[in-house]
């Protein structure tokens, strides 16, 4: 319990990089560009790995176990990803011939896990607003339960899924729905969550201003067994923003690669002074919306009540509204390209729907480039 004068742990997020590398067992100096590489060869295996799983439990019966949040016995899933993918018995499979630790192996269904649950909700949302579409109209009906009410933008996305299934079913009704009856499994980005893991696949300590990453990594594409993985002892520097504050405890990082290279996703608990409500004075508001991208206003406590003098504060950056609103307008009119070509293309001769087909690809390549 937190009160005026306490402290209470926050957890905040940071990124760094790697600027040494040597081998944990014999302390040679290994480049930057190779632990790139071998960060590399972690990543696709893990990412295959997982792909193939998620495909694998693509399936609504996998969604209503993750719903319940129980498992065959009736117990209740724990939060761990990799403990509950162990407990419904989720294994991965990974290519004849290639030793992969079981330490990674938990990172893979952590994530895979992590995924799923996030997509249940939506599975839920798509069973509700699929039983409320009217393929006629192409629009949703009021709902008429509590727990059929979901978000407006969210509404809109789910909206255009079943509009396009009904154009593809030539209109007919379809009932209720779920996931995977409009949409194919997801793709992830290539990262790896170390902090699924445990010591014996990644540590992290702290020497002065740097933080020292000691990781397992394949020496080859393919390992073949254990002496193919070993330990890289990576340093780090601490961001200058982070010295001196009360930080307790440093979380292992997610590993990614961008254009720069092995890019460390870090995440930390600092203790901050709790909050006490009754004794503010000062109320901020912060409201958003697509043409300010933010807005703020105070309202402060006076002898004769809150005041407010309604100048607010706006971010405004001109340049990335007007570039969004033509990317938006753009995407709309390559979508509308799109879904004519489509209706055109169900009662075309074969040949020319050949042709159709291969223009609609080119403008879904073209809506994929903008972000539509």
């Amino acid at each position: 319990m937190t009160g005026p004068g306490s402290n209470a742990p926050r957890q905040f997020a940071f990124t760094t990089r790697a600027h040494v590398a040597v081998d944990d067992a014999t302390g040679e100096s290994i480049g930057l560009d190779d632990v790139d590489t071998r960060v590399r060869w972690l990543l696709d295996l893990v990412t295959a790995a997982g792909a193939e799983l998620v495909s694998r439990l693509w399936h609504p019966a996998t969604f209503d176990v993750l719903a319940a949040g129980r498992d065959r016995q009736d117990r209740r899933l724990p939060a761990q990803g990799h403990v509950a993918a162990a407990r419904l018995g989720w294994v991965r499979i990974y290519p004849d011939g290639v030793h992969v630790p079981s330490r990674v192996t938990r990172v893979v269904t952590s994530q895979v896990v992590a995924t799923l649950r996030t997509l249940a909700y939506r599975d839920t949302a798509i069973a509700a607003l699929s039983a409320r579409f009217d393929p006629a109209t192409g629009r949703l009906t009021a709902p008429t339960e509590p727990g059929d009410d979901v978000p407006a933008g969210f509404a809109r996305g789910v909206r255009r899924q079943l509009v396009a299934r009904s154009r593809r079913g030539g209109g007919a009704p379809a009932g209720r729905l779920r996931i995977t009856d409009v949409q194919g499994p997801p793709q992830t980005s290539a990262m790896a969550r170390l902090s699924a893991a445990d010591r014996q696949l990644a540590q992290l300590a702290v020497t002065g201003h740097e933080l020292v990453l000691t990781v397992k990594l394949p020496t080859c594409p393919a390992p073949a067994g254990r002496a193919q993985w070993r330990s890289v002892r990576l340093t780090a520097t601490i961001p200058e923003h982070l010295h001196g504050r009360a930080i307790t405890d440093w979380h292992l990082p997610t590993l990614v690669l961008d254009r720069r290279g092995l890019l460390w996703r870090c995440a930390a608990t600092e203790l901050v002074p709790a909050a006490d409500l009754e004794s503010a004075a000062v109320a901020v508001g912060v409201d958003w919306s697509p043409s300010t991208l933010g807005a703020a206003a105070t309202a402060a406590e006076a002898i004769v009540g809150l005041s407010s003098d309604y100048r607010g504060w706006t971010y405004d950056d001109r340049g990335l509204g007007i570039k969004l609103a033509r990317l938006q307008a753009e995407g709309q009119l390559l979508h509308a390209k799109a879904a004519r070509l489509t209706q055109l293309a169900g009662a075309a001769p074969p040949e020319v729907r050949a042709e159709l087909e291969a223009k609609i690809a080119v403008l879904d390549a073209h809506r994929t480039a903008v972000g539509a």
